[in-house]
C-alpha cells in the first residue's frame, strides 16, 4: 500500500520538505484490531507541529503522520464482535482513553499520528475497542475531521464547561475547534460569540449563526467589545485557543464563576506564562482547566449531536492523496477557515 511518510523533522526549516510517499506491505488485522480502508484524513495545527519536531519525542522517520480520518472496515481480527466489513468508522487519536476519568500519561503512547501511524495512508490497523461506527446521517467530510476537535469541544464546552441552552460560549478564531464549537454550541441551544482577525471571517461566522463577533485586530481590547454587544454579560464558558498571552483578555471576557477550558496557543507559545493577574481570577471565582484533547466516550457523545442535528463540518479545501504536501502548506498558511482534508480514496 501506499503511505506518506514524515521523514526527517525540521526538515527544510518547515518541516514540510521531509514528507515523503512510500511503498509498504498492505497491513493485517491482529487480535482484538481491525483492518481500516482510508476515505479520507484531516489537518490539524498540531500535525504541523509533528513535523517541526515540536510534538512528540524520537519519533521515527517512517512514521505516518494525521491524527484524524474516516475509513471502511474490510478486516476484522480474532475475537472482535462489535464490528463487520463495511462499517465506516472513526477512532479518538488517544487509543486507550476511553472513559471520561480513564486519563493518564500513558495515554500519549498510542497518540494515532505521533506514537501511532496515523490516517495518511490507504490502510490503517485500529484496535476495535478504540474505533467508533458513523451513523449514516453524518457525511466522509465531517466524519473524517471530526475526530480531534470533537473530543476535545465537548471535553472543553460540555464535560467540563457544562454548556447547555441560555449559556453563553465564547470561542476563538476561526480554526476547526473554534468552528466546531460555534455549530455545536448552537446545536445545544447556546448562545455564542467569536473573535477573528477578519471581517470577511465574522461575517461567514454569523452565517454559521454567530450571535455576537468581534474583530480583534481592530479591536485589541476585545474583551470590552464583546461586553459592549453583550450589555456586560461574559462568558459562561470559554474555549480558548488563544493561550496564556492573552490569559487576561480571556478572563475580562468571561462572567463571574465562568469556566476557561484552554486547549491552544495560538496567540503566543505553550511556554508562555499567564498574562492574568490572580486577583481577577479569584475576584471572578474562575476555574480554568487544561484540555488534552478527549476520551472515546466524549467523541461519541459528539458524534451523537452531530449526527442528530445534521451538522456539517466547515470545509476549507480538499487535496488529492498525491497532494498531501500542499495541503500542509495550506494548511500552514493560514488562510483558510475550517477543516483542510487529504481525500484517499473512493
Amino acid at each position: 500500500m501506499k503511505a506518506w511518510q514524515i521523514g526527517a523533522r525540521g526538515a527544510g526549516g518547515d518541516g514540510l520538505a521531509g514528507l515523503r510517499l512510500s511503498e509498504r506491505p498492505d497491513p493485517a488485522a491482529g487480535p482484538g484490531e481491525v483492518l481500516v480502508r482510508v476515505i479520507a484524513a484531516g489537518l490539524n495545527y498540531r500535525d504541523l507541529m509533528v513535523l517541526r519536531g515540536l510534538y512528540g519525542s524520537d519519533l521515527p522517520e517512517d512514521r505516518v503522520p494525521l491524527s484524524d480520518g474516516v475509513g471502511v472496515v474490510e478486516e476484522v481480527g480474532a475475537g472482535v464482535s462489535n464490528l463487520v466489513p463495511g462499517d465506516r468508522v472513526i477512532a479518538p487519536h488517544f487509543l486507550t482513553w476511553t472513559g471520561e476519568t480513564d486519563y493518564a500519561f500513558a495515554v500519549f503512547a498510542q497518540d494515532v499520528g505521533v506514537t501511532a501511524d496515523g490516517w495518511l495512508a490507504e490502510r490503517l490497523v485500529l484496535p476495535a475497542a478504540a474505533v467508533l461506527r458513523v451513523p449514516a446521517e453524518i457525511d466522509d467530510d465531517t466524519a473524517a475531521s471530526l475526530a480531534v476537535v470533537g473530543a476535545t469541544v465537548w471535553h472543553a464546552m460540555v464535560a467540563f464547561g457544562g454548556a447547555a441552552r441560555g449559556s453563553l460560549v465564547l470561542t476563538q478564531g476561526t480554526g476547526g475547534v473554534a468552528l466546531f464549537a460555534l455549530q455545536l454550541g448552537k446545536a445545544l441551544g447556546a448562545t455564542v460569540a467569536i473573535t477573528s482577525s477578519s471581517d470577511a471571517k465574522l461575517e461567514r461566522a454569523r452565517a454559521m449563526g454567530a450571535d455576537w463577533t468581534v474583530n480583534y485586530r481592530a479591536r485589541p481590547d476585545w474583551a470590552a467589545a464583546l461586553l459592549e454587544q453583550t450589555g456586560g454579560r461574559g462568558a459562561d464558558v470559554v474555549v480558548d485557543t488563544l493561550g496564556f498571552a492573552m490569559l487576561g483578555e480571556t478572563a475580562r471576557a468571561t462572567a463571574v464563576n465562568g469556566r476557561i477550558a484552554t486547549v491552544g496557543a495560538l496567540s503566543g507559545s505553550p511556554r508562555d506564562t499567564a498574562s492574568a493577574s490572580q486577583g481577577e481570577i479569584i475576584a471572578k471565582n474562575l476555574t480554568i482547566k487544561g484540555i488534552a484533547s478527549g476520551s472515546g466516550s466524549m467523541l461519541e457523545q459528539a458524534l451523537a449531536v452531530v449526527a442528530s442535528a445534521g451538522l456539517r463540518m466547515e470545509i476549507a479545501r480538499k487535496f488529492a492523496f498525491e497532494e498531501a504536501p500542499a495541503a500542509f502548506r495550506h494548511l500552514d498558511s493560514g488562510q483558510h477557515m475550517g477543516k483542510v482534508l487529504v481525500r484517499v480514496s473512493g
